[in-house]
């Protein structure tokens, strides 16, 4: 039986296809046209020292409390006040959670679209606001939103 060279390209092609690594699926992760945006203290505000209620809206996700989430894109939100985001904003490294949340005062995971930190004492503060899987890890590119206010 005589076999054609292009028979015998078409016959590699296809096995090269179909033995090929499967495309990529989207990242939960990505979640481009969310917005936050804190609404409450107002930027450069002074407030009372105690509790301090911080409010923010969340546009284009549905939020979901972190320990009924089901699946990855179950987002919800961590509000951390004055302390150093870096090691989880944009990074793949989960917020602790639970017993292992070293300041549960100060990083709080919630679904709410407001979150209250009590015993704020006198002094310039930062909160910072952000999505986040049912992971407790930033999406990427990170949303998020940071408020500079004062406590008098």
């Amino acid at each position: 039986m005589k076999v054609r060279p292009s028979a015998i390209g078409l016959t590699l092609a296809v096995i090269a296809a179909a033995c090929a690594a499967p495309a990529a699926s989207p990242s939960p992760s990505f979640k481009p046209l969310a917005v936050i945006t804190v609404t409450q203290p107002q930027a450069g505000a002074t407030v009372p020292a105690g509790d301090v209620t911080v409010t923010y809206d969340v546009t284009d996700v549905l939020l979901v409390p972190a320990a009924s989430a089901q699946k990855p894109e179950d987002y919800h939100l961590h509000a951390v006040l004055d302390l150093d985001t870096s090691p989880w904003l944009g990074t793949n490294v989960a917020v602790p959670a639970g017993s292992a949340n070293p300041n549960p005062a100060r990083v709080i995971h919630t679904a709410a679209k407001s979150v209250t930190f009590t015993n704020v004492t006198a002094g310039d503060h930062t909160v910072t606001v952000w999505l986040s899987l049912s992971t407790h890890i930033s999406v990427i590119p990170s949303v998020s939103a940071t408020r500079k206010f004062t406590v008098r």
